[in-house]
């Protein structure tokens, strides 16, 4: 389980799961350091087969964005309220590379 041990918490990160799988952080951590981000809650955590890394998002709500972060074994979810998605979705993206 090495791949879901490392945490974030505090300022922007929100709810008491703080477990971030290794594909995820780097996008997270990004969203969070705009300044049209007000908070990012890391969600449930999937294990799947092994498959390529990739980013999926969702428009939930006026100012949530739901981002499905899959890494090589597992799928996270991360929900990001903002006023800019667009502005979100690059960054995140950009942080996958």
């Amino acid at each position: 389980m090495a791949a879901t041990s490392s945490h974030l918490q505090g300022g922007k990160f929100t709810a008491s799961h703080t477990t971030v799988i290794d594909a995820a952080r780097e996008p997270a951590v990004a969203a969070a350091r705009l300044v049209c981000v007000t908070k990012v809650s890391l969600g449930w955590i999937k294990k799947l087969p092994n498959g390529a890394a990739s980013i999926k998002f969702s428009d939930e709500g006026e100012t949530c964005l739901l981002a499905k972060v899959r890494g090589t074994a597992y799928l996270q979810e991360v929900r990001v309220y903002t006023t800019d998605k667009q502005q979100v979705k690059e960054a995140m993206v950009r942080a996958m590379r």
